[in-house]
């Protein structure tokens, strides 16, 4: 399909994953431009069937008939991710940090919903999630504005109830901008990703678009369970490396103490000793002359000496094992900024199987 310069102004939403700042923090994200008003003439549009995926897609996420319409009509399709970026590129509305997995556009009178191709078993559930959020955006895109008034105040409340990090942190960047750009994103976030909308109206919306809504909060949740388990884990290392490096360093500086005051102990039972040969080689003489007063002298300084001596060897020993029990530990601080790095490489691995390069332009909406 060719692709023809842009004749009418457009709404775009993606959904879009942010890049977190230790592993990757992982939230979807998606952004909406407004129409602009004025009269159309529709011509008469003929729609392809679905494709075995896209109705796979549909009937995973619990779509009802007229939701599986709807997201027919708008001619989904799944793109490989080395052509993804030229069918849906990142939109000024989007967060800076994104990696953009799927977006619905409409030229005002015929839509478009492009996912990104995911084949990582990593992230099973994911091109469902993106599936039922662009529906979404379909959805309130035909929303009378009676009806997105009436939806208004019971999204915002429903927001309140927001708790997971990832989403709530998505959720926010959009609260200070455009208000109809932030309720349009709201409208698919709570819809496909908040358990417990707890408003019985709302709960009755959503029904227009999910026979079991649970089905796709399930799957929006398994999308995100592998990169969840090694932020948890990521977050649970990292206070424990800071810790333990703390307390090697201080235990470092203990040991570089007690190793200089060994030496001068050394220093001093060295003197001693020289000492002691000095009174020995003095009593000697003297015993010779018949006077036994050193020889006494001598054997007292012996003994002093040798109480030193153990004393000495026993601290010898004692920093041997203190210096055996750091080195254990600086093992297990090594391991645990392995398992840290390898948690944060394979976060890694996983979005640079969904990063595409968002430097290419949009390219127009197709013309039907």
């Amino acid at each position: 399909m060719s692709k023809l310069p842009r004749r009418r102004s457009k709404s775009r939403a993606s959904r879009t994953w942010r890049v977190a700042q230790i592993v990757p923090l992982v939230a979807v994200v998606g952004c909406v431009a407004l129409l602009t008003s004025g009269r159309r003439f529709l011509p008469s549009i003929v729609y392809q069937p679905p494709s075995p995926e896209i109705e796979q897609l549909a009937m995973a996420t619990a779509m009802t008939p007229e939701a599986q319409q709807l997201f027919y009509q708008q001619d989904p399709e799944i793109i490989p991710k080395h052509n993804f970026q030229t069918q849906c590129n990142k939109s000024n509305h989007a967060p800076e940090k994104t990696i953009i997995l799927g977006c619905y556009s409409s030229n005002g009178y015929r839509g478009k919903i492009t996912i990104q191709s995911v084949v990582d078993d990593r992230l099973e559930g994911t091109m469902e999630v993106t599936a039922a959020h662009e529906m979404l955006h379909a959805a309130y895109h035909k929303l009378s504005a009676a009806e997105r008034a009436w939806l208004a105040p019971r999204l915002k409340a429903a927001r309140q109830w927001v708790s997971e990090p990832r989403l709530l942190a998505l959720i926010e960047q959009y609260e200070d901008g455009d208000p109809e750009v932030y309720l349009n994103e709201l409208h698919s976030y709570l819809g496909v990703e908040l358990a417990d909308l707890k408003d019985p109206e709302l709960e009755k919306h959503y029904q227009k678009y999910f026979v079991d809504r649970d089905r796709v909060v399930a799957l929006a949740q398994k999308s995100q369970s592998k990169l969840n388990e090694i932020e948890e884990r990521a977050g649970q290392l990292k206070p424990e490396i800071e810790d333990l490096e703390a307390s090697l360093k201080e235990e470092a500086i203990r040991i570089r103490e007690l190793s200089d005051d060994l030496k001068s102990r050394a220093q001093i039972l060295e003197q001693m000793e020289a000492d002691l040969t000095n009174l020995r080689q003095q009593a000697e003489a003297s015993l010779w002359r018949g006077d036994r007063s050193l020889a006494f002298e001598f054997e007292q300084a012996t003994i002093s000496y040798n109480h030193e001596v153990n004393d000495y060897n026993f601290q010898v020993q004692t920093h041997r094992d203190r210096i055996d029990r750091f080195n254990e530990e600086v093992e297990i601080y090594q391991q645990k900024i392995d398992d840290y790095n390898e948690l944060v490489q394979t976060g890694r691995s996983i979005l640079s199987t969904l990063e595409v390069d968002r430097s290419v332009e949009t390219l127009p909406a197709v013309s039907p």
